[in-house]
């Protein structure tokens, strides 16, 4: 109950913050409705934060380092490697079709202004992806272990990952799959790594690369690329209008990955930061 209160919890009052905020899209180099989005990253993050301290203090007696949330210098290798990580599983989803040949580049219209625009859009993508893993595999998922042993807590919190998911734009069962297979992928890293700037980490490099590639982010259409990748093959390949997250490249690429997390932390042969 106490996960579940938690994501309730951190959820609704990041909502209740963010509006305010949204007076501030002006400030933001982009289109105001993705401004918006992308600003509201940082209440929920705000307000995640002091639920899990306040949960871990209070409740369990514990800190932010429980959970794989350690403040310490050498902790930036792992959210460095992890967007390695993730913007190369990106590419393993894009790179193989577009040297078949069943994809080109287009011109696109560029909205978001300039260097600045681009640095700005780069640390609210990487505030979203903290706040996204702050929630979803943070206190509740941890939580949620003991219980229902590490397998269930994966498959709960990679449900309501997906579900959060099911208003974009686009969305669809095939896109909710992927999405839910993500959640599994970012879960097994994280207990893994132990480390939530890994999946952080992970989870800022398939965006960063959706938009450099010039393809749709779970159906938002982030414009900073003067082009943008069209198929020329099946949209149930690719994802089509939804990005990547849509289509069964994504979801063999990833089941894939699933396979080799869960080999790898079964066989016990990661290297846990002290």
């Amino acid at each position: 109950m106490r996960s579940v209160g938690a994501l309730i919890a951190m959820i609704t009052s990041g909502i209740l913050l963010a509006l305010p905020v949204a007076k501030f899209y002006m400030l933001v180099p982009m289109p105001r409705r993705l401004g918006i989005a992308m600003l509201e990253a940082i209440p929920h993050t705000v307000m995640g934060l002091l639920i899990t301290w306040l949960l871990l203090r209070y409740s369990q007696q514990g800190g932010f380092v429980d959970l794989g949330l350690k403040f310490e210098r050498h902790e930036w290798k792992e959210g460095f490697w992890g967007a390695v990580a993730g913007g190369a599983t990106l590419a393993l989803v894009v790179v193989p079709p577009l040297a078949m040949g069943w994809g080109s580049f287009i011109v696109a219209e560029t909205k978001i202004r300039g260097v600045y625009g681009a640095i700005v859009l780069m640390l609210l993508l990487l505030v979203s992806a903290f706040r996204e893993e702050l929630i979803m595999r943070g206190y509740a998922f941890q939580t949620l272990v003991k219980p229902l042993h590490m397998m269930g807590a994966v498959v709960i919190t990679s449900a309501a990952f997906a579900s959060i998911h099911w208003w974009n734009a686009g969305a669809n069962e095939y896109t909710i799959t992927n999405t839910f297979l993500a959640g599994c992928v970012l879960a097994m890293a994280l207990v893994w790594r132990r480390s939530i700037w890994a999946v952080t980490g992970a989870h800022f490099g398939w965006n960063a690369a959706s938009i450099l590639f010039g393809l749709k982010l779970s159906g938002t259409s982030i414009p900073l690329m003067p082009f943008s990748l069209q198929w020329g093959i099946d949209p149930i390949w690719t994802g089509g209008d939804y990005g990547p997250e849509g289509g069964l490249l994504c979801t063999i690429v990833l089941s894939l990955l699933l396979l080799v997390l869960i080999r790898l932390y079964y066989e016990g042969k990661p290297q846990v930061s002290k």
